[in-house]
Formats: C-alpha cells, structure tokens, sequence
C-alpha cells in the first residue's frame, strides 16, 4: 500500500512539473541563461567625442584651461613632474572629469627627453611593475593609462605584454595613442583577452590655429561618420582649448555628446 502511494504521490508531482514546463512552452518562456554565456551586443554609438588631453601635471594653469571647459573628458597625468599632485587634486574636484596616467616609454629618436618613470628598450619586463607601481602613486586616482610618446615600446611585444597584464591584474585599462605605426598593443591586447581603444585624431601636431581646427574638424566629422572619435590634445596647447570651447555648445545642439574615455571599456 505504501508503495502504490508512493507512485500516485509521485506520478502527481511528475504531471505538475510537466504541466509548468508545457505552460512555458506555450508562453514563449525559457529558462533564462547566464549572460556570461551570450556573447555582448556590440554598443551602437552615435555623435559621441572622447576627448583625453595629455601631458598634464607640467604647470596646473595649462590644465585648467581645460578643467573649466564643462564638458566631460580624460587628462592624462605625466608623473613625477613638479605640480602632478597638485593636477591630480584639481581634476578630482571635477566630477565631469577623470585622471589616467600618461605614462613615459621610448621614442624612436633618442633625443626625445620622455620624463621621469620612463620604460626603455633596455627595460627588463620583469620590471616594467615596479615601475608602474612607483608612477601610480605619483598620479593617484588614476583608472587607465596611455602611452607618453612610445613609438619604439609599442612595437615591442614582451614590453607592452608586461604593461597589458599589469593593467588587467589591477582593473585598469591601456588607451594606445598610436604614436607609431608598427603598434603591437591590438594584436597583444587580444591575446589577452583584453578591450583595447586607440587613438583616431591627433589634434595639435603643429600648434597653428588653422591646423588645429582643421584637425578638430576632421574629428568631428569623424565622430558624426563612424558613431565616435577618440581625439587626443595636449594641455599646453591653447589653440586646442580654444578650439573645443569655441563650440561645445554648438555641437551639443547638433546631438553630440562629450564622454570620459573609460565609458569605452565598461
């Protein structure tokens, strides 16, 4: 008697899960899977300008020209200059703002003068965290970093490898300024199984006023055309300033809008 309970009580349990389960069918349900397991959409972007300035933390007026334009964008702090902590503070006082370190790597010509906290070609990889370390508690508040010149580290593999997997082991993310045409940091970057932007419009290369509105033109139509342009300037450039202060208002009416670089890589 106890056993034919037992399978009327359990033949009873088996038609009601598979009335819930027929239900669902009928319903269009399924069981909902992890999105872990399904591969992102791919984020449609529209009239969107990243703007990231570099070479900060030389002198805070140069970048409080920029601080005062009210729109969001990315500085890029060289460490160990003579006013980074105090260009630190300043930016962090700007919620629309945000820090990166700009950080030093060899140039093809060895004339260029990269800074304090440099990697060279003579770097062992085994170092490259130390001093990654030291530069990131220069430039405090830091969330990603890009090269400062760089055009002979970028081509250099087991370099950028050492310099991609310390950003991912500390949450940061590698912006490439493409200042050389040879850069590996894609090709690296995906065998890291990391997200990598670069570089699409330098602005000031010549510090002339009709070349860096052209420039910043290009960027623009850039952005119209293709959904986004990541546009790099430097803070000792007035013209760039000018430029951008010139028509923020005019381009926000038009649809377009300002980001902070790291909304690329969320």
């Amino acid at each position: 008697m106890h056993d034919v309970f037992f399978l009327v009580k359990n033949g009873a349990i088996m038609r009601f899960w598979y009335s819930i389960f027929l239900l669902l069918i009928m319903c269009g349900c399924s069981t909902p899977r992890s999105h872990r397991s399904v591969p992102s959409a791919e984020v449609r972007r529209h009239k969107q300008l990243f703007l990231v300035m570099d070479d900060a933390g030389l002198a805070l007026e140069e970048t409080q020209r920029f601080l005062d334009i009210p729109v969001p964008m990315t500085i890029a702090v060289l460490p160990h200059q003579r006013q980074t902590d105090e260009v630190c503070r300043a930016i962090q006082r700007h919620r629309e703002k945000e820090i990166i370190l700009h950080q030093p790597m060899e140039a093809y010509d060895p004339a260029q003068d990269i800074g304090n906290g440099g990697i060279y070609s003579s770097t062992p990889p085994s170092a490259v965290a130390a001093i990654l370390d030291r530069n990131l508690s220069s430039v405090r508040g830091a969330v990603g970093m890009n090269n400062h010149m760089g055009s002979r580290i970028t081509e250099n593999r087991p370099l950028m490898q050492a310099v991609l997997r310390y950003c991912r082991e500390n949450g940061l993310f590698f912006l490439d300024s493409k200042t050389g045409h040879n850069s590996q940091v894609a090709h690296l970057a995906q065998k890291e199984h990391m997200h990598m932007e670069q570089r699409h419009v330098f602005l000031d290369v010549h510090r002339d006023r009709a070349f860096v509105r052209g420039q910043w033109s290009a960027a623009v139509r850039r952005a119209r055309e293709h959904g986004y342009a990541v546009v790099i300037g430097h803070v000792w450039c007035e013209e760039t300033a000018a430029a951008i202060r010139d028509s923020y208002e005019s381009l926000q009416k038009q649809g377009y809008t300002f980001h902070k670089i790291s909304e690329l890589y969320e």
